[in-house]
């Protein structure tokens, strides 16, 4: 259980592979969603399940803080955004508590051609990508092994969460098999505020995961 539940804490950040082409700053509207500047920080509740043949047989709760904590040189020579994220989930099987600790970095960079994120300060190969220009429909492609698809659900979401009510949010969805498992990651992203909301969704034979991050405050420079 404790490895199954890590591997869903790491995966909800995570979303795919891509070859990396930075091409300098990007000053446009499509960079609003993803504010990037030392000192940012964004509090999110975490809340979900896991069920085996439609019935629930354990509930997971928790925190996710995100903070921006400098800017430094990617090995590739170029400036990126050092992202720190802290985790706790507690999960609850029948009584059964586990309190599940989890901390990572990703280094952020946005250009002209999208947003960038990696898990290193070597090699080109980024974990996450968003192209630009954002348009309803547009699908892309992270990575082949295993194939990972991203799309463009909406610029118009309307999203409430505990911070308060959102207009004109990004919608994103990114999907992949892998072993067995069937992920689907649903994000919202609202302008000048980033992240707000994240539903996550994994399936593998009979057993459903969801966890669903949903933003509480945040403060944005």
């Amino acid at each position: 259980m404790k490895k199954f539940i890590s591997v869903v804490l790491v995966l909800s950040f995570v979303v795919g592979c891509g070859d990396s082409s930075p091409a300098g700053p990007h000053s446009g509207s499509d960079s609003a969603y993803y504010p990037l500047s030392v000192g940012n920080q964004w509090v999110y509740s975490r809340s979900g399940s896991i069920s085996v043949a439609g019935i629930p047989i354990s509930t997971i709760s928790g925190e996710n803080i995100a903070d921006i904590t400098g800017q430094v040189s990617h090995g590739e020579g170029f400036q990126v955004y050092v992202q720190e994220y802290n985790l706790s989930d507690t999960v609850d099987t029948a009584g059964q508590i586990v309190v599940l600790d989890s901390t990572f970095t990703t280094y952020m960079n946005v250009t002209d051609a999208g947003v960038y994120s990696y898990l290193s300060l070597a090699g080109s190969d980024s974990v996450g990508f968003v192209p630009f220009p954002l348009q309803v429909g547009a699908t892309w492609q992270f990575s082949e092994e295993p194939p990972m698809t991203g799309e463009i659900l909406s610029l118009t979401e309307t999203v409430s969460v505990p911070a308060g009510t959102f207009e004109n949010c990004l919608e994103m969805r990114i999907t992949w098999i892998e072993a067995g498992n069937t992920v689907e990651n649903v994000t919202d992203f609202a302008p000048n505020v980033g992240r707000v909301r994240n539903v996550y969704t994994q399936s593998y034979q009979s057993v459903v995961t969801t966890v669903t991050s949903e933003l509480m405050s945040y403060s944005v420079n």
